[in-house]
């Protein structure tokens, strides 16, 4: 996978919201500090543990753009996390070592993406604004918030509604609000869809299809999708049923 450092840049400028408790005076000061390394990774598999970081005193990878997976196979099964702009990743903290039963990861670029390394180096020059890693822990909690309704999402019994769930899980992060609904662009293969709503590519499908002809989400071209209507409009059709 071709990764490689293409600059250095200031990662408040990159993403402002991690500057969100600062003052304006506190602003100024911290943005010329808070200056990190950017990889660029594109399309496919990517192992960001071969980056040759060392763990120590290191935040972890803050992704500014692109779409990511992570896959976790345990016995054959293999479950999808989506990651994009504003995620932390710490790919080091597999939890592996504590691990009874084995697990693999793997990694794998959807959107080509660009990656800020906030290494040691980067935590010393903001150690002066306690805010920004505060901020960092908010991405952190906010993620596991996510992973969490996710679980919920698979718990439901209907291929369809866990679709449904899935895309406005989706639309709160990425989605755009337009006169025609909610458009997501995303390339997700049906694979894909149905390793994250635990279903089979074929049943995903025919659901989609379903959907589709229900005027509840249309693909107007390759990765995008329009969620027509709101929430409560698709419940309330899926309820009808």
């Amino acid at each position: 996978m071709p990764v490689r450092r293409t600059k250095t840049i200031s990662v408040l400028d990159a993403d402002p919201d991690l500057a969100a408790r600062l003052s304006p005076a506190a602003l100024r000061a911290a943005r010329e500090h808070a200056v990190a390394p950017v990889f660029t990774v594109r399309l496919g598999e990517f192992d960001p543990r071969s980056w040759g970081v060392s763990a120590d005193g290191h935040l972890g990878f803050l992704v500014l753009s692109g779409l990511l997976t992570r896959s976790v196979t345990v016995l054959g099964r293999t479950s999808i996390e989506l990651l994009g702009a504003e995620d932390l990743l710490r790919p080091w903290e597999e939890g592996a070592e504590e691990a009874s039963v084995p697990r693999g990861v793997s990694w794998r670029v959807l959107q080509p993406a660009q990656i800020a390394v906030l290494d040691q180096r980067f935590v010393r020059r903001v150690a002066r604004w306690p805010e920004i890693g505060a901020a960092l822990l908010d991405r952190l909690f906010r993620r596991v918030q996510r992973l969490s309704f996710h679980v919920a999402i698979l718990e439901n019994p209907r291929v369809d509604v866990r679709l449904v769930l899935l895309f406005w899980q989706l639309a709160d992060r990425w989605g755009h609000v337009g006169p025609e609904g909610v458009t997501l662009r995303l390339r997700l293969t049906h694979e894909a869809l149905g390793r994250l709503v635990r279903a089979q590519r074929p049943s995903v499908t025919v659901n989609l299809m379903r959907l589709t002809e229900r005027g509840l989400i249309q693909r107007d071209e390759p990765g995008c999708w329009v969620l027509r209507g709101d929430v409560s409009e698709h419940f309330a059709a899926l309820a009808a049923e």
